[in-house]
């Protein structure tokens, strides 16, 4: 229970980080950190491609990764897989985005590194936070994710958008949890 605790907890304490930093920096929520809205195209065309790029992330996995699948039927109750699950599709990716696609990307874009390195850098710290995935292959996609959802809230300029993306991205990552 005390993990299941962690994927409720930590993310809960990241939005509230991002909150008080936002209100102690006069950070906007709206115009920096970006916690607008994306245009329906925007959000059907990064929904496509995002697909897209799962799809050949998991054909990469299937060819050269560790194929195994921790399944949670008979490690966890069913109280447990449903706030598991509420932590790792909505909290985790509300506070992950707000941290390093809306509040790190805001700061780090005013820089001399602007938009660039307000991609990358975020990208990389996002993929140093998932270290606990050891295969190096999976290291590699996290951060290839967090490009993808950089270059999205670039474009979209919605943190909003980049939530949704990565809410879909752990649906589909913990589903195979269930088999």
């Amino acid at each position: 229970m005390n993990g299941t605790l962690l994927n409720l907890g930590i993310p809960i304490l990241g939005i509230g980080l991002v909150y008080f930093v936002a209100k102690w920096k006069n950070i906007s929520f709206k115009n920096d950190i970006g916690l607008i809205f994306p245009k329906l195209k925007d959000l059907l065309f990064w929904a496509i491609l995002f697909f897209i790029l799962i799809v050949i992330e998991e054909f990469a996995i299937k060819q050269f990764g560790d194929q195994t699948t921790n399944s949670w039927i008979d490690k966890y109750s069913i109280g447990e897989m449903v706030l598991r699950s509420i932590g790792i599709v909505i909290l985790a990716p509300i506070a992950e985005e707000l941290i390093f696609r809306g509040l790190l990307y805001a700061r780090i874009k005013k820089t001399s590194l602007k938009y660039v390195g307000a991609i990358v850098i975020p990208a990389i710290i996002f993929s140093l936070v998932h270290i606990q995935y050891a295969e190096y292959l999976t290291f590699v996609i996290i951060f290839i994710d967090g490009l993808f959802l950089g270059l999205a809230r670039h474009f979209s300029k919605s943190v909003i958008l980049t939530i949704i993306l990565h809410s879909l991205a752990n649906i589909a990552a913990i589903a195979e949890k269930f088999i």
